[in-house]
């Protein structure tokens, strides 16, 4: 089967919306367009999700265009590769500029998947597009070929992200969907570059925020990996302040990532996304060690 272009974040993340629903009522198809080098579904995948259910309230409770300035996840188990997942949100604050969204995403039978805040602001910006917050359909599992082979038991997490910065091994779907590749910087530590392309954009014509959080997500993922004993790890917690959102020109946007502090069981980074110089978003993640 070959993969099919996305025209818009919704289709590239398989995110949608059943008829009938509730506002602040969204699902996501998972499949294996949206896997990771192991052939597993992590944090990343859900962030196109998590960032726009989160925006909803806030937008339509007021006037004028809004953003999403900080979101923040956590999550607990992890979802199949094909489940179905249901998320809402409800606005708990909301000051008229800024606003506070508490999001709760479910996988099958109502099990608790993952959960957070999203930090909503009210901007000014002139919207251009109608491909986001309109009349979403409901989605379809993003088109993509067969999950990847996990990576070698034997092999170290260094040395699965070595593989994949030399193309060795593969970079999943996902960090393909992201136009993404790997390398070092020269302290040793992780970059995850991403290559913008039209579908990301938003209803303002710039980087979609869920998109951002994909990519800045996948990056410190790629940092858990090179520190974990093998391939077993999972992001658990992610939180990222929106700073600039960069045109979707075909740029190439680059995460910095650095180990806080790795233990046996739990690991800590950070991660900052670059446009050339300039300064576009700020994370931080923990992981867990299988």
């Amino acid at each position: 089967m070959t993969t099919q272009a996305p025209t818009d974040p919704f289709s590239a993340f398989g995110v949608g919306r059943r008829p009938d629903s509730a506002l602040a009522e969204m699902i996501q198809h998972l499949g294996p367009g949206l896997t990771d080098h192991r052939g597993l579904i992590d944090l990343p995948a859900l962030a196109v999700l998590f960032d726009d259910i989160g925006g909803l309230p806030f937008y339509f409770a007021g006037q004028g265009s809004s953003v999403q300035a900080r979101l923040s996840m956590s999550m607990s188990d992890r979802p199949a590769v094909d489940e179905v997942l249901e998320a809402t949100a409800e606005l708990v604050m909301d000051s008229g500029g800024f606003g506070a969204t508490a999001v709760r995403i479910t996988g099958d039978q109502g099990r608790p998947l993952c959960f957070g805040s999203a930090r909503n602001v009210r901007v000014g910006r002139e919207v251009v597009s109608d491909g986001d917050h309109t009349a979403i359909p409901e989605p379809t599992a993003p088109r993509g070929t067969a999950p990847p082979t996990p990576p070698s038991p034997g092999k170290s997490g260094r040395e699965i992200v070595h593989a994949i910065a030399q193309a060795w091994e593969t970079i999943g779907p996902l960090g393909q969907l992201l136009g993404g590749s790997v390398d070092f910087d020269e302290e040793d530590r992780v970059l995850f570059s991403s290559t913008t392309a039209p579908w990301m954009g938003n209803i303002m014509g710039t980087m979609h925020g869920g998109v951002i959080g994909a990519a800045v997500a996948q990056g410190l993922s790629l940092a858990a990996q090179a520190a974990a004993p093998g391939a077993g790890y999972q992001l658990i917690d992610f939180t990222v302040a929106f700073l600039r959102s960069p045109a979707v020109d075909g740029r190439t946007v680059q995460v910095h990532t650095r180990p806080i502090k790795v233990g046996r069981r739990l690991g800590v980074f950070a991660a900052d996304l670059y446009d050339g110089d300039v300064l576009l978003a700020s994370a931080t993640a923990d992981a867990r060690f299988d």
